[in-house]
């Protein structure tokens, strides 16, 4: 139980996060922000928090670009945290700043901040092998 409060905490952070970031202009910017450019700015190594099933902080994630506008995420390998399941996830622009997002979609949840470099992870299960996780991290 706690762990589901926990995910829906965690859930609703992301939305509220994204209506705020997807309101704000960016003033100076291109009018454009295309899908594929936003999945490029997500593309890196992250450092933070990784919520499986315990806690490991400085926890490493990797996402690197796929086609398009999706990107592949996946854990630094030889971690205790390893096992958790890779996930491809369809990331969209948010118009109108650099930030980008991916919400609802089968694969999960993920919203990253350009200007401080952070990004939110809630991943779902697709099959009943899945490791889902939460991860909280800023880009290196």
């Amino acid at each position: 139980m706690k762990s589901a409060s926990k995910n829906l905490s965690l859930v609703l952070s992301v939305l509220a996060l994204t209506v705020l970031f997807s309101c704000k202009k960016k003033e100076g910017g291109s009018p454009v922000n295309s899908d594929e450019e936003a999945a490029k700015r997500v593309v890196g190594t992250y450092k933070g928090t990784l919520d499986a099933t315990q806690e490991y902080f400085n926890a490493i994630i990797v996402i690197t670009k796929e086609n398009g506008n999706k990107v592949k995420i996946t854990p630094k390998q030889g971690e205790p945290y390893s096992n958790v399941t890779p996930k491809i996830i369809t990331v969209k622009a948010i118009q109108n700043s650099d930030d980008a997002e991916a919400i609802g979609t089968p694969e999960g949840t993920l919203v990253y901040q350009h200007s401080v470099k952070n990004i939110s992870i809630v991943t779902l299960s697709s099959s009943s092998s899945d490791v889902t996780y939460n991860f909280r991290g800023t880009k290196q």
